[in-house]
């Protein structure tokens, strides 16, 4: 694990942008099958680790504190993914650049989702994405998961339905 000979800092562009495009799948992924897992969890400090915090954020939208993910919850999932990709790309340079790219991503969605709770934005992309955000979170939880991005929704048929693309949001 030491000095990769031959890596240029501006390889570091490409492995960034590919880390925010990973991040936007992770965000899909976990929000879809994990934060709305629906099997029961009988530990429950495993349930609270999985998906109570993220339950709680649906109970208490406005509530400025469940609206970031938890510092520790961030930080191990990091160091999984982390690990994972390490294991695939047997390369810390890459490993480093993808993740600096996911975290890029994932810092954005922690702005773009607070915003989205806290901001009456009536136009532009906040507004599209609090219009999709809201109706996850007060009409039909089994679509709209993408925060950052609706990409994923459109890839999976999970979207915002048409004929509610161009009405406002509201709480």
């Amino acid at each position: 694990m030491g000095a990769e000979p031959g890596r240029r800092p501006s390889q570091l562009l490409w492995l960034l942008l590919i880390g925010v495009l990973l991040w936007t799948l992770l965000e899909y992924g976990l929000h879809r099958f994990i934060f709305h897992i629906q099997v029961p969890i009988r530990d429950p400090r495993l349930r609270e680790i999985v998906n109570a915090s993220h339950l709680a954020h649906h109970a208490s939208p406005r509530d400025p504190g469940k609206v970031l993910v938890r510092p520790g919850y961030g930080l191990v999932i990091s160091a999984i993914l982390y690990g994972l990709l390490y294991l695939l790309t047997r390369s810390v340079f890459l490993t480093s650049g993808l993740v600096v790219g996911v975290w890029a991503g994932f810092l954005y969605y922690e702005a773009v989702h607070y915003r989205v709770h806290f901001c009456l934005s009536g136009s532009g992309f906040i507004a599209r994405q609090r219009r999709a955000h809201f109706y996850h979170h007060f009409t039909n939880n089994k679509r709209c998961f993408g925060v950052t991005s609706p990409l994923w929704d459109y890839v999976f048929g999970t979207s915002l339905p048409r004929q509610l693309v161009g009405r406002p949001a509201s709480i």
